[in-house]
């Protein structure tokens, strides 16, 4: 005779960290999902990471590139890229993979305010939840397969610490793919340097976050753009959300100094491609590689706010310009075995 099986206590729940879910709040606490069966429930800002591993390639980047992937309300700062990768471990989210790209810029706001932040054309995730959850505050998250490794020097714990808060990993290997292409692979030995140049926002707590949103109505007939800026620092709404009162004024990105290797760009074996479903390796191609930064850190993100808003409309039975895709880059799959012509 069959038999069923069936777990219906949510693990943590009764520990009271898991926020309850939107049909059991107040309605006016929930912003995004359908109130019925939420997939994932990013009611739960600010969010929380705990030591994830940052890995930051720095190159400079030609000057009209770097224009052209902001958006007209920015101004660029500086021609250093981050190009980055991160192994999120301990999240609010789950653990996942990400790379991205974050460049210097400011926007002048309407209050005379002129906002200064690294701001993000390209990020890259492994993780779906992750990926709502940044779209949903303008961040431009894809889903692709990206790897990060350190290997070599010490044994593992899992951390790259042995006995001692000392990373002593001396290798690394990154390699991103999408579609069946490779995007980005590097591989190199750290070896410590001081590195000629660093992006303007590097310990810098004038400069923020910035991402762009845009929200469009469902007939097409109009889309709202919206430059969405996260201060640097803990705010005293922030910290009293949190019940954090003393965070107030610290950094929402805590790196660990002890953490830190680096690695100068001879020491670095670089490949990167433009693909027929991604154009960064076309875009932001490295005029000069400077060099590979890593540590391991602590961040918060809060709602952001709105500094600038656009709203773009059309015709309501606009269809869009796309023409029949004619290009033959469908997967083959082979038969399975035993299966004859």
């Amino acid at each position: 005779m069959a038999e069923q099986f069936a777990v219906t206590q949510i693990p943590g729940a009764e520990t009271g960290e898991i926020p309850p879910s939107p049909v059991d709040r107040d309605e006016k606490t929930a912003f995004i999902y359908s109130l019925v069966d939420p997939i994932w429930d990013i009611d739960t800002l600010p969010l929380t990471y705990t030591n994830s591993r940052w890995s930051a390639f720095f190159y400079r980047a030609d000057e009209k590139q770097l224009r052209r992937v902001l958006p007209d309300c920015l101004e660029l700062e500086d021609d250093v890229v981050e190009f980055w990768y991160v192994d999120h471990n301990h999240t609010m989210l789950g653990p996942y993979g990400e790379m991205g790209v974050t460049v210097a810029a400011s926007h002048k706001a309407g209050d005379g305010r002129t906002l200064y932040a690294g701001y993000y054309p390209y990020m890259y995730l492994t993780q779906d939840a992750a990926i709502d959850a940044g779209r949903v505050l303008g961040f431009p998250k894809k889903e692709a397969f990206v790897r990060m490794l350190e290997h070599g020097g010490a044994p593992d714990d899992g951390y790259g610490v042995y006995d001692t808060k000392v990373y002593q990993f001396d290798y690394f290997s990154f390699l991103m793919i999408r579609n069946g292409y490779v995007i980005h692979s590097a591989t190199g030995k750290y070896d410590d340097a001081d590195l000629p140049a660093k992006p303007k926002f590097y310990g810098n707590t004038d400069y923020g976050r910035m991402n762009m949103k845009v929200v469009t109505a469902p007939d097409l007939s109009e889309s709202r753009w919206e430059l969405v800026y996260l201060p640097s620092l803990v705010t005293k709404d922030l910290a009293t959300a949190m019940g954090r009162p003393d965070a107030e004024g610290s950094h929402r990105f805590q790196v660990k100094p002890e953490s830190i290797r680096t690695a100068s760009a001879g020491n670095i074996n670089w490949f990167m491609q433009a693909t027929p479903y991604d154009n960064l390796g076309h875009e932001l191609p490295p005029k000069e590689l400077i060099g590979l930064m890593t540590f391991s850190f602590d961040l918060i993100i809060p709602a952001g706010e709105v500094p600038w808003t656009e709203t773009y409309t059309r015709d309501a039975t606009w269809a869009g310009a796309a023409k029949p895709y004619r290009f033959g880059l469908r997967h083959r799959f082979p038969k399975p075995i035993g299966l004859g012509a």
